[in-house]
């Protein structure tokens, strides 16, 4: 509109969002910058309306709400601005309430002791159920008859390189012991679960959307 200043804003907003603070406002949902530093500055500073507090659990929210209420509220507060709001991020966003939960320390370590267990006998049984399917005994027999002309009756030296090479392979490619800030590429750990993380979001952001078409 002829007159009016034109002022963008500009909205980075992470689809999964921890919150302890109530109420909240924009600037705890998103990023926020503007070409004018006093509107953003206001736009950060504004209550969230039409979203539920709550202790625990989870909501979601559309970035749309968002715009529309800042789009109103900038003007009613600078005369003679126009508010663009641009969208960065995701446009729906899971707000968890209450955020991260830390547990007792011997809680972590029973946990982490009880799925390294698992992991751990899970592990021995693949590898053993594969190595009776190929028939690993059967050819490292053969390759003993071949090179030293009888079969040994104790472990020898292919199977324990076999089994050094088993361990060191698996912790070369997990790479547990270099910390995410150090290495060069995600772990294929981290990999995994960050997709499990991204299917998580996604169908908890279409089950809300499904319920609220009912």
């Amino acid at each position: 509109m002829e007159g009016q200043k034109q002022v963008v804003i500009y909205l980075m907003a992470d689809d999964h969002i921890e919150v302890e603070v109530q109420p909240l406002t924009m600037g705890d949902l998103c990023e926020i910058v503007g070409t004018d530093r006093k509107v953003a500055d206001f736009v950060k500073q504004m209550p969230v309306t039409g979203l539920q507090t709550q202790e625990t659990g989870r909501s979601v929210l559309s970035v749309l709400m968002l715009v529309e209420a800042i789009t109103v509220q900038v003007q009613k507060q600078f005369a003679g601005i126009q508010c663009q709001c641009v969208l960065l991020g995701a446009e729906q966003l899971i707000v968890e309430w209450g955020g991260k939960k830390t547990a007792l320390w011997w809680v972590t370590i029973l946990k982490t002791a009880c799925v390294s267990l698992i992991i751990l006998a899970g592990s021995a049984f693949t590898i053993m159920t594969y190595d009776q399917d190929v028939d690993v005994a059967g050819v490292f027999g053969r390759i003993y008859q071949l090179f030293v002309g009888h079969v040994p009756t104790q472990p020898g030296i292919l199977e324990a390189a076999y089994a050094f090479g088993v361990a060191a392979g698996i912790l070369l490619f997990f790479n547990p012991f270099v910390s995410a800030a150090k290495r060069k590429a995600p772990s294929p750990v981290e990999i995994e679960m960050e997709k499990y993380e991204s299917d998580i979001r996604d169908t908890i952001v279409k089950i809300d959307n499904r319920l609220n078409k009912r």
